[in-house]
């Protein structure tokens, strides 16, 4: 297995072993100990001593269920600290055939020069790319299938990396080559555009099977986890109508946020629930499908248009509520559009939503109005001054409005899981290496306690980084942490050969965190930034009527339970 190196001084490639020490350290992990051991902490995110990586799991090639997620690493420009975030689609299932665990880009180019990374059977070539300047992501991946072929996997930038937009977000192709996966958390995309990178293709034609150890245990241990799968009740909730399935039940609690994250209520909110438009979609020729080769769960809704042509996939529910609820939309074809506007612009659409909605409490724009909405993603895409401003994320917003009550925690949108309301959710975002990120760890048992939140979340924070570090999807999560972990732990020994036990995985996700929070020791990650939302503190949540009051004494001894806690 190799790590690529992508020199964008020099405009040379370069191949190396990967660590024995990191032979099943992929994803998340794999990137946080390249940027430890390579990156200065106080280095400028988008200066020529960044790094940018790419990283698969160790079981990606295997086509393992749910097992083929691509992590994103960098410092953000966004939070300051260190950055992971993870999208689907085949790109990390290729990596692997391709016997590369991770692509690391390094230096800046000569001015204004843009490039394409082209990586095949035959090895890494960086070319120019100056044609595909301006180009959005789906304009993009059609141009380019016109020249290499149609089954590579494409990442990619649209104008918001171009930009170094803050909220940019990285695009991968799905299965049918539409760039509508993102990578989208902390601005990552602006970092690829820094490095002069608007696109990377991976060929992996002509590639064998990847080597397994043990191909009979590896196929009785996914014979065993299919009938898993089929009577776990969230999996199956997964399967029948994918991530849409949390807006109703958490909008009638108060955790997905309307408008602004006020106490408002946005009318007609079921409507955006998969189980109201999951029918209509599928007589419009969508419906729900897996956003990589081997899925199981295949909760990936691919959303059509009234006119019956498809309009956007990776539908999903944080998408509803920042672009819908947030915004006081409730109509499944507006919030299908924005999400489309932002795939092909290349931004985050937590952070957009969240900008958009502070814009909308300030008078940009109206509340429940798709036009207003429009229009300032017209601004957007032609990057006017507030435009720009908007790109930049909610902090941004605030800050050009005079807005003082601040939707984010280390400089980045809260996602759609209100702190009020799990609690343990706001112990991520204050504690988290990575900001405010729902995949950082969310959980809402006892969510109307604020006992034992502390505990809760560095549970889901240490199982999430395992997770991240494995490439294995965390909507495809089952009921029993301890019946998962033993899943990749099977799988793990099989492909590699090994003797792994539970609790190995288990520290390798303790391990990632230590990782990390280092890291950020260095960087401004802790001193950049305006303090904490006070409005979750002091704003009762409608309807349970809660506010955030974890004690601040045991939140600041959270990762004392590090190497104790047991996270399952």
């Amino acid at each position: 297995m190799r790590i690529l190196r992508v020199n964008m001084t020099k405009l040379e490639t370069t191949f190396e072993s990967l660590p024995e020490d990191w032979k099943i350290i992929g994803g998340r992990g794999l990137s946080a100990k390249i940027l430890k051991a390579e990156v200065p902490p106080q280095s400028e995110p988008l200066g020529p001593e960044a790094k940018f990586i790419v990283a698969t799991g160790p079981l990606a090639g295997t086509l393992a269920p749910s097992c083929g997620r691509i992590s994103i690493g960098a410092k953000s420009p966004l939070t300051l600290g260190i950055k992971e975030a993870n999208s689907g689609g085949p790109a990390g299932q290729k990596m692997d055939k391709l016997g590369i665990r991770a692509i690391v880009v390094e230096g800046t180019p000569q001015k204004d020069k843009i490039y394409l990374l082209h990586i095949s059977k035959a090895g890494a070539v960086i070319e120019p790319a100056d044609q595909y300047r301006g180009l959005k992501n789906y304009d993009l991946a059609e141009a380019l299938y016109k020249k290499y072929a149609k089954k590579s996997s494409i990442i990619s930038i649209g104008i918001g990396g171009e930009r170094r937009w803050k909220s940019a977000s990285v695009g991968f192709t799905d299965t049918e080559g539409r760039p509508a996966r993102h990578a989208a958390r902390g601005g990552l995309g602006a970092v690829m555009g820094a490095k002069g990178l608007k696109a990377v293709v991976i060929d992996d034609q002509g590639t064998d099977a990847v080597d397994i150890a043990d191909k009979e245990v590896f196929r009785e241990t996914i014979k065993k986890w299919a009938e898993v799968l089929k009577t776990d009740p969230q999996a199956q909730n997964m399967m029948k109508y994918g991530t849409p399935a949390g807006i109703v039940p958490l909008r009638s609690i108060g955790s997905a946020p309307s408008k602004n994250y006020s106490n408002e209520q946005t009318d007609g909110f079921e409507n955006l629930a998969g189980s109201a438009f999951e029918k209509v979609n599928q007589e419009r020729g969508g419906g729900l499908k897996g956003c990589m080769p081997g899925c199981l769960i295949r909760c990936s809704t691919s959303y059509y248009g009234p006119d019956g042509k498809y309009l956007t996939s990776g539908f999903e529910y944080e998408t509803l509520a920042l672009l819908g609820t947030n915004l006081g939309l409730a109509n499944p074809d507006v919030v299908a559009k924005l999400d489309r506007l932002c795939d092909d612009l290349g931004l985050d659409t937590i952070e957009t939503g969240s900008s958009l909605g502070v814009a909308a409490g300030a008078g940009k724009m109206a509340f429940g109005d798709a036009g207003s909405a429009l229009a300032l993603f017209d601004e957007l895409e032609k990057g006017t001054e507030f435009g720009n401003i908007l790109g930049n994320g909610v902090v941004s917003t605030c800050r050009a409005l005079g807005v003082t009550r601040i939707p984010a925690y280390k400089g980045q949108a809260i996602p759609a899981h209100d702190p009020r309301v799990s609690k343990s959710a706001g112990v991520t975002y204050k504690t988290s290496p990575m900001g405010a990120d729902h995949t950082a760890g969310i959980t809402y048992e006892k969510f109307k306690s604020k006992e034992g939140q502390v505990e809760r979340s560095l549970k889901a924070q240490i199982v999430a980084a395992a997770l991240d570090t494995f490439g294995y999807c965390s909507l495809a999560r089952i009921t029993d942490t301890k019946t998962l972990i033993g899943f990749l732990k099977d799988l793990l020994n099989a492909r590699f050969g090994l003797n792994l036990e539970i609790d190995d995985l288990v520290n390798i996700g303790r391990d990632i965190l230590k990782t990390e929070l280092e890291f950020n020791q260095g960087t401004e990650f802790h001193t950049a930034h305006d303090p904490d939302p006070e409005f979750v503190k002091t704003e009762h949540s409608v309807p349970v009527g809660t506010v955030f009051d974890v004690e601040p004494s045991e939140i600041t001894a959270i990762w004392e339970q590090l190497d104790t806690i047991v996270p399952y």
